[in-house]
């Protein structure tokens, strides 16, 4: 172990050791992870550095209401990932105060330095550097691994809602500051004012099981969604939409007849096998190469793989045509009917479920399975949650019944009593949610999540063993 200190004994003024094991560990390390509270520059030398150079890089900062992440370090690092999917910022709240910074194969910082100007090039700091072998010697890299998981676990992606949240605190900002400066005057001028001591009192504020619940749920959604974003963004440079892919097709729709394809014919090969975890471990250090290879294919495919050219010419106008306001507010059971046999997640549940005159489908027989998902939304549409709504005046609840950005929000109250419909699960809803809203939100369902986890990302997979 050795001191990192910011010393001003050079002749040219400060010398930054850390400046100076950060260059070395760039040499060497193809990995950096770095928790701090506070980041005030895109210039930083391992936000450049990592980015020019495709590191895979991890960074988590705060994230209150005194803005310790500034705004445009918020905007930047919320494009980024866009164009470089090795390099991910994710926040944290007020209680959050490390400065932690691991080059992996390096070693690691642990000290006074945030991933500001100030902190590496002019502030006094201090800390300590462990190198990578002793990490092994001293058993301290399960607990520094055991660290920057939970980090990650309580960490959330950086969106736009996020950073039009910052822009309005620093309006709101100046205008408190204008506001103090006036009581600073007048408590100045005033011949009547006496200092008051302010006592505070501890506050325990209990947070029920469904809260806890609604917050891990958010946390996975949003989490997931950032890494459908950077596909999605992928998607749309030039050359990366296939010949055969119709021209109009929704961009959310086309992530995920992406991702659909990618499953089933690279990840799942042999369609006997559930290799997620194998390829995850193989991409999880180089997730944007993996994207890359995974695009490439994809663009350069003549027709579609596992038959996303009926999703696209058949599905999606049946999304168009029927997921709307009046449509489902005066939806008969065939429409409904029709819906539910265009959604992934339902016919691989109905395609088991054995239906009086409805033959049992065999392996590919798609006209069979067909048949059974039309009678399985037949016979849901007649279920009612425990309010007495069926299933279209849920969907109408889930897609419409608020901003398109509280959809999340949404779902989580559609898979809880008093509104949780009888025959539609996780998977089901959030693929609706991405037929009705493509334009804000991609289908998803768990075999999206195992898509993106197959490309290296950390995704919860639900169902890892089954299609």
């Amino acid at each position: 172990m050795q001191l990192v200190l910011s010393s001003r004994a050079a002749k040219n003024g400060l010398h930054s050791g850390l400046l100076t094991a950060h260059i070395e560990a760039m040499k060497v390390t193809q990995h950096v992870q770095a928790a701090v509270a506070y980041a005030s520059s895109t210039d930083h030398p391992i936000v450049k550095d990592c980015n020019s150079r495709r590191i895979r890089c991890q960074i988590w900062s705060r994230h209150d209401h005194t803005l310790p992440t500034a705004i445009p370090v918020l905007e930047w690092a919320f494009k980024v990932p866009q164009t470089n999917g090795n390099f991910t910022w994710k926040l944290l709240g007020s209680f959050y105060h490390p400065k932690v910074i691991w080059w992996h194969g390096y070693g690691v910082y642990i000290g006074s330095a945030n991933l500001t100007g100030a902190a590496w090039f002019s502030n006094c700091e201090a800390g300590s550097l462990i190198p990578e072998s002793e990490l092994e010697e001293d058993g301290l890299r399960q607990p520094l691994e055991d660290f920057f998981a939970d980090i990650e676990d309580q960490s959330r992606p950086i969106t736009p809602e996020i950073i039009a949240d910052a822009r309005a605190l620093l309006a709101d900002e100046s205008e408190i500051d204008a506001i103090r400066q006036r009581m600073r005057r007048r408590l100045k001028d005033s011949t009547h004012s006496h200092p008051f001591t302010q006592e505070s009192l501890a506050s325990v504020n209990r947070v029920s099981a469904r809260e806890r619940r609604r917050t891990i749920f958010l946390h996975e959604w949003s989490n997931t969604l950032s890494y459908l974003r950077i596909v999605q963004a992928r998607l749309t440079e030039p050359g990366n939409r296939p010949d055969w892919v119709p021209q109009d097709v929704s961009l959310g729709i086309h992530t995920d007849q992406f991702l659909h394809a990618f499953y089933y014919t690279k990840v799942r090969g042999d369609g006997n096998t559930h290799p997620v975890e194998a390829w995850y471990a193989e991409n999880r250090a180089k997730p944007e190469l993996a994207l890359r290879a995974a695009i490439h294919w994809w663009r350069e495919t003549p027709e579609a793989p596992n038959r996303e050219d009926i999703v696209f010419r058949e599905w999606a106008p049946i999304y168009r045509e029927l997921l709307t306001p009046t449509r489902l507010e005066r939806m008969t059971s065939e429409e409904f009917a029709r819906i539910i046999s265009c959604v992934h997640a339902i016919r691989n549940h109905a395609k088991y479920i054995e239906f009086e005159g409805t033959p049992e489908p065999a392996d590919g027989d798609k006209s069979k399975i067909e048949a059974k998902s039309l009678a399985f939304g037949r016979l849901i549409y007649f279920d009612s949650n425990a309010l007495g709504w069926h299933p279209p005046k849920l969907l109408h609840y889930l897609l419409f019944g608020g901003p398109a950005a509280d959809a999340p929000l949404r779902l989580f109250d559609c898979l809880e009593a008093p509104y949780k419909p009888p025959g539609l699960d996780l998977s089901s809803l959030g693929e609706l949610i991405g037929c009705g809203l493509p334009d804000s939100f991609p289908p998803r369902n768990d075999r999206t999540n195992k898509a993106l986890r197959s490309l290296g990302w950390d995704v919860h997979v639900r169902s890892p063993n089954r299609e």
